[in-house]
């Protein structure tokens, strides 16, 4: 746990410290994305501000970690449901939203979606892949925008579909709640 405590801390000093503007933890500067991320053709409405090269899923394979905001859309399975959706505030101002997606990359800028996530309760604004193949995340808030300031840091791990929530460190203000 030492090691992921300090990833967090070179998380929030690589990202969180290191320039934008607004607030206490201004936005992250982000790096480019590895060669074989940046490659791939992806859909035009998707807007990657974040990615890694790494076996996220333990299965030996690389994938591309990716960062991205893209239109809003409610889930499929919702049209057969009269209640609101619980993710409808999930989207900035625009009616972007913000996701993780998994991709593995089959060359010739070719991919294979592995797992594409829900609109996030909060934003992701830059990411690495830290020891264990634990997703690091710096979050901000969809009334900042994509370009706004990370306000928490938080640690992930994948389950086979998807992401557990391991910890979610507030930078300033309230503790931020893990359940949206």
């Amino acid at each position: 746990m030492k090691g992921l405590s300090l990833s967090l801390v070179v998380l929030l000093c690589c990202t969180a410290l290191a320039g934008g503007s607004g607030g206490p933890f201004p936005s992250p500067v982000l790096p480019p994305l590895p060669a074989v991320c940046s490659a791939l053709r992806l859909p035009p409405t998707w807007d990657v501000r974040s990615g890694a090269l790494a076996d996220i899923t333990g299965d030996g394979l690389p994938e591309c970690v990716l960062a991205l905001w893209r239109p809003w859309a409610d889930w499929p399975i919702r049209r057969w449901s009269q209640a609101p959706t619980p993710i409808g505030a999930n989207r900035d101002a625009a009616g972007d939203s913000a996701h993780i997606a998994v991709l593995r990359p089959l060359g010739g800028g070719a991919y294979q979606p592995v797992w594409i996530g829900s609109a996030l309760f909060r934003p992701v604004l830059a990411l690495k892949v830290g020891p264990g193949g634990h997703l690091l995340t710096s979050e901000g808030t969809y009334a900042a925008g994509r370009g706004g300031p990370a306000v928490a840091l938080s640690e992930w791990s994948w389950t086979g579909f998807g992401f557990r929530l391991e910890r979610r460190t507030p930078l300033a203000g309230p503790p931020v709640d893990p359940s949206p």
